[in-house]
């Protein structure tokens, strides 16, 4: 009998819901020890290895694992094909046993987490710890899948798990220099036809030659990046893959046309495509509405009453909150100089009224993830992706008015690398920037995702923990504190070696304002430089 048959379900006899869930890494490791046995025959390993997973199917089952689920059936499936027909080295059923082995390494990473949307990867190499990183801070499950086992035309009878494709939001390849580009773009390009309308597909590639490129634009790749990867605008990506995913990104689109029934048309179609539309029949409202709302898109008719369209843009444009939101001008002008004038004066394109609706939405879709894009381009840091200096002193004033409105308390953390300068002076900046960004992905994977990670300036960080007391964020932070302190950091030399930082925390209802929390939260960041530096720091009248 194998280790496994020790720790399975089926101990002492009991049904699985009676007993500890199984060891699932155990359970893997166990399969593949039982098939590859040398000292046992083939029927038996084949027996053995039938009881096994029909245990673990159970067990499955009763925790509601859906994709191990999928993966256990497949597998069990597979055994009794060999049984009867039989093969000459088994190499189906090894193949789904290292799928089985992947599937539960990513079960054992994120169990404690439901992630939001699904990412499939394929490819030769190990997924970057950045890229993941990134895929779970924003949300992602990620699951892999081997191309060599997957036939797109026919997900049921060689995917494992016929029904991912179909409810995955991201498709990325890591390509590596050797790989067969061609091959495996073309059937990436047929698998992601089996993916949901918003999915995308990400191309990580070694190359970044104009062939590379030529080949991913033929097989409908989204979006390429190159190694190294740039953490900016990988979150950049990342956050138009979730725009129709996620209820709170909803696409809004105002549109203002004189005529009602313009509006009750258009309202029914956007409802259908879960857009949200803001209607208006009047300019100064329209204004408002735009000012109140932030729509994604302004679609906006040309000729009206009141006020034409090229008015109304031209005050869009001229306010700094609406000066780069997509105006799409909507009418039945056929001549070439009046519509040339309508862009030249505040539009981004020209539409005309008889457009069908699913071409209107796709181009509504478009725009608003461009714009996201670009908006949230401008809120990143470029080297640790993280928000800049404008977006998380923002997020302080957005925050605080929140914790007011809730009664809720709020805590503002500014972080600091200790004896930076020694390590740009000692290592060089290069090695600098990898301290920064090993400390960036630690807050970033290690906060929830709603708390805010921002790089205030140079080697200072801040951070900011809706619905948390200062007591709760000293420890928090002193936490990670210890966890960055254990990092062993490789620098462009090649050596190892170990930083530190100290942080000072101050917030709401202690300050009241968001610039006083600010300035609270860095005088205790002073102090606790000043009393030896590794440490944290509260604002004046609290206690550490």
């Amino acid at each position: 009998m194998t280790e496994y048959n020790h720790t399975a379900c089926d101990l002492m006899h009991l049904p699985a819901w009676e007993v500890d869930p199984p060891d699932w890494p155990m359970a893997a490791a166990s399969l593949r020890a039982t098939l590859d046995d040398p000292t046992a025959r083939r029927a038996t390993r084949l027996a053995d290895l039938h009881n096994q997973v029909r245990e673990l199917i159970r067990c499955a089952r009763h925790q509601q694992q859906r994709t191990l689920l999928g993966t256990l059936n497949r597998i069990d499936q597979e055994i009794v094909r060999e049984h009867t027909q039989g093969s000459a080295d088994l190499s189906r059923l090894r193949r789904l046993l290292r799928y089985f082995e992947r599937l539960v390494d990513h079960h054992e990473q994120t169990h404690a987490s439901t992630p939001d949307a699904i990412a499939l990867y394929v490819g030769s190499r190990r997924i970057p710890k950045l890229l993941e990183d990134a895929l779970r801070r924003n949300g992602f499950g990620i699951h892999p899948i081997e191309l060599d086992d997957v036939d797109p035309d026919k997900m049921d009878l060689d995917d494992p798990d016929p029904t991912l494709p179909e409810r995955s939001d991201l498709l990325i390849y890591l390509a590596s220099s050797d790989a067969d580009h061609d091959r495996d773009l073309t059937r990436l390009k047929r698998l992601k036809q089996q993916m949901p309308p918003r999915a995308r597909l990400l191309m990580i590639s070694e190359r970044e030659d104009f062939a590379i490129r030529a080949a991913a634009v033929r097989a409908d790749v989204d979006h390429l990046i190159t190694y190294p990867i740039d953490s900016a605008r990988l979150h950049t990506l990342l956050n138009g893959v979730r725009i129709d995913d996620c209820h709170d990104e909803q696409i809004s689109v105002l549109l203002v046309d004189d005529m009602e029934t313009t509006g009750r048309y258009w309202r029914k179609q956007f409802t259908a495509a879960s857009i949200r539309l803001l209607f208006e029949t009047q300019p100064k409202a329209a204004f408002e509405t735009a000012l109140a709302e932030a729509p994604d898109v302004i679609l906006l008719d040309l000729y009206m009453p009141e006020m034409n369209g090229v008015e109304l843009a031209r005050i869009f444009r001229e306010h700094p909150q609406l000066s780069d939101v997509p105006i799409l001008f909507m009418s039945t002008e056929e001549r070439d100089q009046p519509r040339l004038e309508a862009k030249l004066k505040g539009g981004d394109d020209f539409l005309n009224k008889s457009i069908a609706g699913e071409d209107l939405i796709r181009m509504v879709r478009y725009r608003a993830q461009r714009y996201r894009q670009a908006r949230t381009e401008r809120r990143t840091d470029s080297l640790t992706g993280l928000l800049n200096h404008r977006a998380i002193t923002a997020m302080v004033d957005s925050e605080l008015d929140r914790a007011i409105r809730q009664e809720q308390p709020l805590s503002v953390v500014m972080i600091d690398i200790d004896h930076f300068k020694t390590v740009n002076d000692s290592h060089g900046h290069p090695s600098g920037d990898r301290v920064i960004r090993r400390l960036s992905t630690l807050l970033n994977t290690q906060l929830r995702k709603y708390d805010g990670v921002g790089r205030y300036g140079g080697e200072e960080f801040m951070i900011v923990l809706p619905a948390t007391t200062i007591h709760d964020a000293i420890r928090l932070v002193d936490r990670l504190r210890e966890q960055f302190a254990a990092l062993a950091i490789t620098t462009e030399a090649g050596d190892t070696i170990h930083c530190q930082f100290s942080a000072g925390v101050a917030g709401y209802p202690e300050h009241i304002a968001p610039q006083e929390i600010i300035n609270a939260a860095d005088a205790a960041l002073y102090r606790a430089k000043q009393s030896g530096r590794n440490q944290v720091q509260a604002s004046h009248g609290e206690d550490d």
